[in-house]
């Protein structure tokens, strides 16, 4: 006997797991769950309240570390549900491999998170977009238009489109032999189709150049104002609405013994974090900054900030260690100012590794039938009020 408006505001406050079970009980839930505006405002309230988080850890060529060891493409997922407690554990299972052509032995590096999505790719060239939560896939065979040689400079980005509401890929391709001529493909997911561009204004990828990083409908890389920088000193922006490119110096100074820089997504803004020659990381980012000093522990060599704690005190962080080679997660309380770990986490590989927070969604990769979802919801209504 709830008002229909009700049970929406309950159901928008369950884990995705719940819902896929609640499509069951009725029509009416069945199109509600399904509807376009259900899934959003799921979404937007799983954002505002800091829940239904989950960490993501697959492998990753770092450049911090000298490991060899290889993770050869499998992916790991842990709810962060339990991070606003005292346990210092987050339990992890491995995710099938969303590549059916994918064998054993062969990696498949990870891209990034978008709003519950993770993309990936694999040695042949494909991208394959996964929701961990519903376990559907998006896969991409036909993006890459043209060819490009294995020692041009490649990085990709994944990203989300307010404007347009559509999800994006974007490839940067540099050619070895013109290094002052940067082309840039951007596949929309709602026209199924990839556009060309070309930069005005040259800009240094190098082959150390990381996939971009997402924030407030960007993607973000980081890359070098000259093709003979040691150190990748600009943040080169792409607009995922307008598709302009825009570039400015990062926050923190390089000029010094800075070997490595890094450019994460944090907090719904973006952070930078830098290793210098003797092995201290420093972040800086909007709402925090500090230098390593001990923080979590002798010989830590590189930060990444992933989370907040839902009363914001706390900070869930991945670090590594160059003395013994581990990779270890801290809560970092903005209290005491230092960290508590290492955080218990089973069954995952030695070596290097990436990780990211991916929220839980029921977005889907098949297009969605609004119209006949409200209109399956809207007769199951009826009938709900005749029975009352």
């Amino acid at each position: 006997s709830f008002p229909l408006d009700v049970q929406e505001a309950v159901l928008t406050r369950c884990s995705v797991k719940t819902l896929l079970r609640f499509k069951s009980v009725s029509k009416s839930y069945y199109g509600l769950i399904k509807s376009k505006r259900f899934i959003m405002e799921h979404m937007k309230h799983s954002v505002e309240t800091n829940t239904n988080l989950n960490l993501i850890l697959t492998h990753t060529v770092c450049p911090v570390s000298t490991s060899e060891e290889s993770w050869y493409g499998q992916l790991f997922i842990g709810s962060l549900d339990t991070t606003n407690t005292s346990s210092l554990e987050i339990p992890l299972r491995k995710i099938d491999q969303p590549f059916t052509d994918w064998e054993q032995g062969t990696d498949t590096p990870f891209i990034g998170s978008c709003i519950g999505l993770i993309a990936l790719r694999n040695s042949s060239g494909s991208i394959a977009v996964h929701n961990p939560s519903t376990k559907e896939n998006y896969h991409i065979t036909s993006f890459w238009l043209g060819e490009f040689d294995v020692k041009d400079d490649v990085c990709d980005g994944f990203g989300y489109n307010p404007v347009d509401d559509d999800y994006k890929l974007v490839r940067m391709i540099q050619r070895r032999g013109n290094i002052e001529r940067t082309e840039i493909r951007v596949y929309s997911f709602k026209e199924g189709y990839a556009l060309e561009y070309e930069t005005e204004k040259p800009f240094y990828l190098g082959s150390s150049c990381a996939d971009a990083c997402f924030s407030n409908g960007r993607l973000y890389w980081l890359v070098a104002s000259g093709p003979q920088e040691d150190v990748q000193d600009l943040i080169l922006s792409f607009d995922l609405s307008t598709a302009q490119i825009s570039s400015g110096k990062i926050p923190i100074d390089t000029s010094g013994d800075v070997y490595a820089v890094f450019l994460f997504p944090f907090a719904g803004s973006i952070c930078v974090s830098c290793v210098d020659d003797g092995h201290g990381s420093f972040l800086s980012w909007e709402r925090l900054s500090f230098r390593k000093n001990g923080v979590f522990g002798d010989g830590c060599d590189f930060v990444k900030p992933l989370a907040y704690s839902k009363c914001e005190d706390k900070i869930l962080v991945d670090t590594y260690n160059g003395e013994n080679e581990a990779w270890n997660l801290y809560r970092y309380d903005q209290i005491d100012k230092l960290g508590h770990g290492p955080i218990s986490i089973n069954n995952v590989p030695k070596g290097p590794r990436d990780s990211a927070i991916c929220i839980e969604t029921l977005v889907s990769f098949r297009k969605i039938d609004d119209e006949e979802a409200e209109s399956s919801s809207k007769e199951e209504e009826k009938e709900v009020i005749n029975t009352i």
